[in-house]
């Protein structure tokens, strides 16, 4: 055992923070593609919440109903209110507020981060002035899910499991340090050197309106799912081509962040990628049993001809 260990201990050793930020987004993404093998019942046992939570089996006839029934036990335990959706915001807000305050201060968290990605990953470091405007990127993001969540949506009453929770927490702090952490020498530098960085050529200003557009179309989306009649079919914007458009929006929102964050010579922050191939994974399976829940409660021909969340792939 002691053979087997010490190579993996080694190697967690040597690897850079942001090597740790990429394992835990494609171990996540993974996970959630592994759900997909599942036969259908357990699999939305397992992933779906909210009013697509299958109800709980009396009496199983079936091999496939008795594993949908385990399951269902199982995640009876741990159940937390879906409406803490708003803690994955706050934390994300109060992270971005954090790593700014320790990158002001120079804290020790923050330069001890910085100083290991710099010695162990032997990469070319983002410039100061793109990884500010990242880090406002995701602030603003998570700034405004969080006035969403109080001001905007509706508090839902029904339960998710508690996995889902934590693994909600576990994303948004990896993605609150991937923000910067392919930035880290210019972190070790005066944060002054942000002010006279921001130069901002045709790429980020180009970035900065891609994201902009997403940002907005999201918080439309969700102000117009909020104004429907609760579990009625949304139609209106481009809800009448896509069913989760919302959904649409958050993947370009983090696509753009990773333009923003990359180092130079590269054309994506590859720790941000990797966050976003989470959010792919995670809400196209969500947008896929939303259309399905859609299909059951409205008719397959309302949404058949809809995208579920990438128009012309998905």
């Amino acid at each position: 055992m002691d053979a087997l260990l010490k190579p993996l201990a080694d190697t967690l050793a040597m690897a850079p923070p942001s090597k740790y930020c990429q394992a835990f987004f494609l171990a996540a993404a993974a996970s959630v593609l592994a759900l997909q093998l599942l036969p259908r019942e357990a699999r939305r046992t397992l992933t779906d919440y909210g009013a697509r939570r299958p109800r709980r089996a009396s009496s199983p006839t079936s091999s496939r109903s008795r594993l949908a029934s385990a399951l269902s036990e199982l995640t009876a335990v741990g159940q937390v209110p879906h409406a803490y959706f708003w803690h994955f915001y706050l934390l994300s807000t109060g992270l971005s507020a954090l790593w700014m305050w320790q990158f002001i201060t120079r804290g020790s968290v923050v330069s001890f981060i910085a100083e290991r990605q710099v010695s162990l990953s032997g990469e070319a470091s983002a410039a100061a002035g793109r990884v500010f405007l990242a880090w406002l990127m995701m602030a603003a993001q998570g700034g405004r899910r969080l006035y969403e969540c109080f001001w905007v949506l509706k508090p839902g009453r029904t339960p998710m499991w508690w996995v889902h929770w934590a693994l909600g927490l576990g994303f948004y702090a990896a993605m609150s340090v991937s923000v910067w952490v392919e930035g880290a020498r210019a972190m070790l530098g005066p944060w002054q050197a942000c002010a006279t960085d921001m130069r901002l050529t045709a790429r980020e200003l180009l970035t900065l309106a891609v994201f902009l557009g997403a940002w907005f179309e999201q918080h439309r989306c969700h102000r117009y799912l909020a104004s429907l009649r609760k579990y009625s079919l949304p139609e209106g914007g481009l809800f009448k081509h896509i069913v989760c458009p919302h959904y649409t929006s958050e993947c370009v929102v983090y696509l753009a962040i990773s333009i923003m964050a990359a180092p130079p010579g590269n054309a994506f922050n590859v720790s941000v990628l990797c966050g976003l191939a989470f959010v792919v994974a995670n809400l196209g399976s969500t947008a896929h049993g939303t259309k399905e829940w859609y299909a059951g409660e409205f008719g397959a021909d309302k949404v058949g001809s809809k995208w579920r969340m990438i128009p012309g792939v998905f």
